[in-house]
């Protein structure tokens, strides 16, 4: 396809990805409340998914394009995803950091809950991008159908979160698409790049796998253990990386 083509299928694309974390809030105009254990197990289940879709398909991916010495390529983005996410989650922690006046409204936990879902939504972005930029549409159409899968739990997730704050659920609903909402932003530049210039394709796959291994290993199951405990959490992470692998299937495999 042109690039004008893919630049408009990959953000019509990230757009149903971001707009997927808003369905997380709709059970809550009918059950204002979920139970913190409820709560860690969706987020173990995300964190399994998230997992499959970086490890599974992305990786994978990028090994495929990246044979033989020129795997380094995949490591290299892998680590740069890695050190980005981990600089980007401290620079959150700032005080001076503040998203509409989130912090004063809610306090620094629900400030930090929505910058830390907007944060890790980058990458998933960034994921989005590479997959479409990689010329092959049922490959793009994978991920994003991953992803806004996986985005559900998490727009659960940060909806209990942000109830528990004090916030209404219309509020949580726009907050949960909010958080999300650089999927949409980021994943068209990223096709852009490896549209362009093809070579970057195994490194910009490693970065998103980085990024977002990152994010599962430091914030989801640690959130995930603490909220419902390690067995459950752990019996949800196997739960999800099941679910994924049959979604994947379902929709056509790896590329």
């Amino acid at each position: 396809m042109d690039l004008a083509t893919l630049l408009l299928v990959t953000f019509v694309a990230a757009l149903v990805t971001d707009l997927a974390t808003g369905l997380g809030a709709l059970p809550f105009f009918v059950v204002p409340r979920i139970s913190e254990k409820f709560n860690g197990i969706l987020l173990g289940a995300a964190a399994g998914m998230m997992s499959v879709a970086s490890l599974y398909q992305l990786l994978g991916e990028g090994m495929a394009r990246a044979p033989g010495w020129q795997i380094w390529q995949v490591a290299m983005g892998l680590g740069l995803g890695a050190v980005f996410f981990y600089l980007a989650t401290h620079w959150l922690e700032d005080d001076r950091f503040d998203i509409g006046n989130l912090r004063e409204t809610g306090g620094a936990g629900a400030l930090l809950i929505v910058a830390a879902m907007t944060l890790h939504s980058m990458p998933e972005g960034v994921a989005i991008g590479v997959a479409y930029g990689s010329g092959e549409a049922d490959f793009g159409l994978n991920i994003a159908a991953a992803l806004a899968v996986h985005n559900i739990p998490e727009g659960v997730a940060i909806t209990a979160a942000l109830r528990g704050k004090g916030a209404s659920t219309w509020a949580c609903l726009g907050w949960a698409i909010f958080s999300s909402l650089p999927q949409p932003i980021f994943a068209p530049p990223a096709a852009w790049l490896v549209w362009i210039s093809e070579p970057l394709l195994p490194a910009g796959l490693g970065f998103a796998v980085g990024a977002m291994m990152f994010l599962v290993t430091y914030e989801l199951v640690p959130e995930a253990a603490k909220k419902a405990g390690k067995s459950r959490s752990s019996i949800a992470f196997a739960g999800g990386t099941i679910l994924m692998l049959v979604l994947v299937w379902a929709v056509g495999g790896v590329g």
